[in-house]
């Protein structure tokens, strides 16, 4: 190393001494073949002239504003002693107001300074004035929820019945302003068994409210919850309930959906293709909305077929995927031996008596009389 500087200087000084083009390039070409250098890092380096001989350039001028400094300190602390970026534009203005009360004496030359100095400038020469503020801290919080939530994600071809993802829909038509309904859904991710229950506003109490009503009327048992990172789902009510049940309660990456697929999908199928997109924002928008959903949830769960993922695979960069026989929720549960022992009694009591094509007409109906006016359920 000590023999490459000195051959650096060297090289610096037949540099400098060049006289033509000509020759600089030759000193340049034959620096890139010894050190192996690019040719721009070689220019560069030869142009410097090294710590030894760099001289610091001295400013021969006197300082200026340095008349206008008192009354920029005393404009600085009038104003709680603030960044040259907030004080610069108010500099004057506020030194003629301390004028008017005695607090300083503005002359014509203040007065000059004070209007003509840079903002840069004034940055400069507030680095040395000292600021009694007390410098803030910052307070290191404990971790919150988060910490106890583990980010997870249940496995492509998940086997074990109760396994839920769970998930707000809203209904604000387009413009989050103001209180308006939401949707929460509740999807087994092996049985494609879903839920919805509308609530107004997405408070932490009505959301957990809401799904624990689902959850008490489940026809098998869960074992884990799937959430987002929405503050209405990692909450205490939450994480309480989890402990309390022994539950593997966890959330999805954030800005991650596909985390959460398979209620995403129920989203879309039975809330957006169902109730569309239009604002609820009223009890009885909420109500009328829950009528759709007692509905619907019986017609999904008992009548619609479905069909699974049950293999993926590659062809080049191409995914494949291979689904299963269709087979609605009830059918998936009742064979892995899921349901609750009176809870399958009255599903397979529902299943033998009510209509498919009725449940339809009545789903249809209470969407074409929509919120606004009353009904009544058929019979």
């Amino acid at each position: 190393m000590p023999s490459r500087c000195e051959y650096l200087q060297t090289m610096r000084k037949r540099y400098a001494r060049a006289k033509s083009k000509a020759e600089k390039s030759m000193l340049i070409d034959e620096l890139v073949a010894n050190l192996n250098y690019h040719r721009k890092h070689a220019i560069q380096v030869l142009n410097d002239r090294g710590p030894d001989e760099r001289q610091t350039a001295k400013r021969n001028r006197p300082l200026m504003y340095t008349q206008a400094l008192p009354a920029a300190q005393l404009v600085w602390e009038a104003l709680d002693y603030p960044c040259a970026e907030r004080l610069h534009p108010v500099l004057l203005s506020t030194a003629e107001r301390l004028a008017t009360h005695g607090e300083l004496v503005l002359t014509p030359e203040v007065r000059a300074a004070l209007a003509n100095i840079s903002r840069p400038t004034l940055s400069r020469r507030m680095r040395q004035w000292s600021s009694p503020k007390a410098k803030r801290t910052f307070i290191r919080h404990k971790p919150g929820l988060n910490a106890e939530v583990p980010v997870d994600r249940y496995a492509w071809d998940e086997a074990r019945t109760g396994a839920l993802e769970i998930d707000l829909v809203e209904h604000n038509g387009g413009s989050s302003l103001g209180h308006f309904a939401y949707t929460l859904s509740m999807t087994d991710v092996v049985s494609g068994y879903s839920r919805r229950r509308a609530i107004l506003g997405r408070g932490q109490a009505a959301v957990f409210g809401a799904l624990s009503l689902i959850l008490a009327e489940l026809p098998f048992a869960y074992w884990a919850l799937h959430t987002d990172n929405g503050s209405e789902f990692l909450n205490g009510h939450m994480v309480k309930f989890a402990k309390q049940n022994k539950l593997f309660f966890h959330r999805s990456r954030p800005y991650k959906k596909n985390d959460n697929p398979h209620v995403e999908q129920k989203n879309r199928q039975y809330v957006r293709e169902v109730v569309g997109y239009a604002r609820y924002d009223t009890p009885e928008d909420v109500e009328w909305l829950n009528q759709v959903y007692s509905v619907l949830d019986v017609y999904a769960n008992l009548f619609l077929p479905m069909r699974k993922v049950i293999e993926k695979r590659y062809e080049g960069s191409r995914l494949k995927k291979k689904f299963d026989k269709a087979r609605t929720p009830y059918q998936r549960l009742k064979e892995a031996g899921a349901l609750i022992k009176h809870a399958e009694l009255l599903l397979s009591e529902q299943l033998a008596t009510l209509n498919p094509l009725q449940l339809h007409r009545e789903l249809e109906r209470l969407l074409a009389q929509g919120p606004s006016l009353p009904f009544t359920r058929d019979a």
